[in-house]
């Protein structure tokens, strides 16, 4: 068998290392067309563009989203908020944004229940143009160097 083996053409041993290589390159191409599909980076925040009239309505799907609105433009964010577990939400806003209105809603029920939850509405006024901001951490007051329970943020570019 191996003295077969040295008979064979040069020509013949060149294809026969040629193949496993060009199986390799393949295997490589395949491998780099299915990491780029599978690292797509997910879905972008959303994006809103808002006209003067009624107010934009904000909440917890806007989180980590921008937004262009006009001046003056009335904005509504409402996030979901239960005092009696000690959480609240305190939020900041920039400069170019004027707070309104600042007040809690209970949760829509027939009957008051303790301990139910409600929701935490903001009215706030495009003010200034430019790039401003709007976040929120829902925390314990009284606790100090512990990380917030929940997040909130958006950008809003304000156009004159």
């Amino acid at each position: 068998m191996i003295a077969a083996n040295r008979r064979l053409p040069p020509s013949g041993a060149k294809e026969m290392t040629r193949m496993p290589k060009l199986l390799f390159i393949a295997g490589i191409v395949a491998a780099a067309v299915l990491v780029a599909g599978c690292t797509s980076g997910g879905d972008p925040p959303p994006s809103l563009n808002a006209t003067a009239g009624a107010p934009l309505l904000l909440n917890e799907s806007t989180n980590g989203s921008t937004i262009a609105v006009p001046l003056s433009t009335n904005l509504t964010l409402e996030l979901e908020e239960n005092p009696s577990t000690g959480y609240s939400w305190n939020l900041t806003t920039s400069p170019g944004l004027r707070v309104a209105s600042d007040e809690y809603v209970l949760a829509a029920a027939n009957t008051p229940v303790v301990g139910a939850g409600g929701i935490h509405r903001w009215e706030l006024v495009a003010v200034a143009a430019g790039l401003q901001q709007v976040e929120g951490a829902y925390v314990r007051p009284w606790e100090h160097g512990v990380a917030p329970a929940s997040t909130f943020s958006i950008e809003v570019s304000v156009a004159p």
